[in-house]
């Protein structure tokens, strides 16, 4: 982890083209002997139905930007709907930017309601995340669903004349680590429209297919090659990764939580600004994050996450402390954020932030709610522990959840801890570790419950934590 790369990030940012770890994943000109001429592209190199079950299409010899074949895209007659292909695009783990181009050939008899797209999806059409497409009259369309690649304003226009009868490039790109993704259709070197959108839905499936704005004059013909799916590095991620930083998958109890820290990093002073995971089925993941002012925290997966997500935060010994499903400050979104708005968080000090899919829910060692179950009336609540357990430990989780894939949790006033989970011996949070913080050890001495002078989370102001001010005696003053 190097939570201070500021300086160097902005020169990566800027440097996204072709790197020395960049994978294609697949690549096709649509050629003899695995397409045959007059036959359909599904079945052959993991191609299948998509919407409308792909019957408008066929490889054909017409046209070629290479070799001698294309995936024609014959839309007349009856076959006026909306249709597509699509394939798995087998993007795992490693490289976080995805690039998928292709080229169309829009023949002059294509209507001006007729549309022609590449697709970034997790099935079919309906489930596009990210999109564009080009029409008859040489509009073009994009955006992270698919009424925006249909249905939307447009992103620009082509000039006249110059769409029709030539190969237009299709472009989209998805960086995972950031969220941000482009999309670019162009006549290389005479025209190039392009626009740029924010999407926290990693996309598993590539579409190609035809659409069409509205019933009237939407016959049309084209051609689709050169289509080329690609990983690369992309954006260096800011923040904590689960696997990258914590070395694999967070826990899901106080015990196993993963411990936010850094050799680099001033326990409950270097700040981290956002955390990144994977959600697996009945998963919950659990890190140890310091919280120096409660009125400045806050955690939020909205904008960012593309699942139905909860937020949780513990103190040190695993016992509740504030929780929200659905964002507060909105009236639609599955997303969640967590602050200080209710005062559930009265004290600085070390906490366990928890994140799951909905529909999992923390109970103590008898199987009982730490927090109730929420209501229509609830979901939207940023809400202090209200269940059967409210005043217990966190023991488990109940509730069954499906995988969810990658998460982003957005932070502010969160910080790092030290290796052991602490504030390094900081108690009042000056940024020294000096006889203020030995004094007040020493003051508290023999006190339970969560408090900031119980530096090991034990339950109890002791030797050990003692031991712990003596031992970074100094540090940062």
């Amino acid at each position: 982890m190097r939570p201070l790369k500021s300086l160097w990030v902005l020169g990566a940012v800027g440097s996204l083209a072709l790197s020395a770890h960049a994978q294609v994943l697949y690549t096709t000109s649509w050629e003899p002997p695995d397409f045959t001429a007059g036959s359909s592209a599904v079945g052959t190199q993991g191609w299948t139905a998509g919407s409308g079950t792909g019957s408008s299409q066929t490889i054909s010899a017409e046209q070629a930007r290479t070799g001698s074949q294309s995936l024609k895209w014959d839309n007349s007659g009856t076959l006026s709907l909306f249709y597509s292909i699509r394939r798995d695009l087998n993007w795992g783990a490693g490289n976080d930017l995805l690039i998928v181009t292709t080229y169309v050939w829009i023949s002059a008899s294509t209507q001006a309601n007729r549309l022609y797209g590449l697709y970034l999806s997790t099935g079919t059409l309906s489930s596009t995340v990210l999109g564009i497409t080009i029409s008859g009259n040489g509009t073009v369309r994009a955006g992270t669903s698919w009424s925006a690649t249909y249905s939307g304003a447009g992103i620009g226009q082509a000039p006249a004349g110059q769409y029709t009868e030539r190969w237009i490039k299709l472009e989209l790109t998805y960086d995972r680590s950031s969220g941000q993704a482009t999309a670019k259709a162009e006549d290389p070197g005479n025209w190039s429209v392009s626009a740029t959108f924010s999407q926290s839905t990693t996309p598993t499936n590539v579409n190609l297919g035809t659409d069409y704005v509205t019933t009237a004059d939407r016959a049309g013909v084209a051609y689709f090659d050169d289509l080329e799916i690609r990983a690369e590095a992309g954006a260096p991620f800011e923040g904590w990764d689960e696997t990258d930083d914590g070395g694999g998958d967070a826990g899901d109890l106080p015990g196993t939580a993963q411990k936010i820290t850094a050799s680099d990093a001033e326990p409950c002073h270097t700040p981290v600004a956002r955390v990144r995971g994977l959600m697996g089925a009945n998963d919950a993941d659990l890190y140890v994050i310091c919280i120096t002012n409660p009125a400045q925290f806050s955690a939020s997966t909205v904008g960012v996450t593309g699942f139905d997500t909860q937020l949780w935060l513990f103190d040190c010994a695993g016992k509740g402390v504030v929780h929200n499903d659905d964002d507060p400050d909105a009236t639609t979104g599955l997303q969640s954020r967590i602050d200080n708005r209710t005062n559930c968080i009265t004290q600085p000090g070390i906490y366990l932030l928890g994140i799951t899919r909905y529909n999992r829910y923390p109970i103590d060692d008898r199987g009982q709610p730490i927090w109730a179950p929420g209501t229509s009336a609830t979901f939207r609540q940023v809400r202090c522990p209200d269940g059967v357990s409210q005043s217990k430990v966190l023991a488990g989780w109940s509730g069954t959840s499906v995988e969810a894939g990658r998460y982003i949790i957005e932070l502010q006033g969160a910080h790092f801890v030290d290796a052991n989970g602490t504030s390094g011996g900081d108690i009042n949070g000056d940024g020294c570790v000096d006889d203020a913080d030995l004094l007040a050890v020493l003051f508290a001495f023999g006190e339970t419950g969560p408090r900031a002078e119980d530096l090991n989370c034990d339950g109890v102001v002791d030797d050990a934590d003692l031991l712990t001010v003596l031992f970074h005696f100094g540090n940062g003053c």
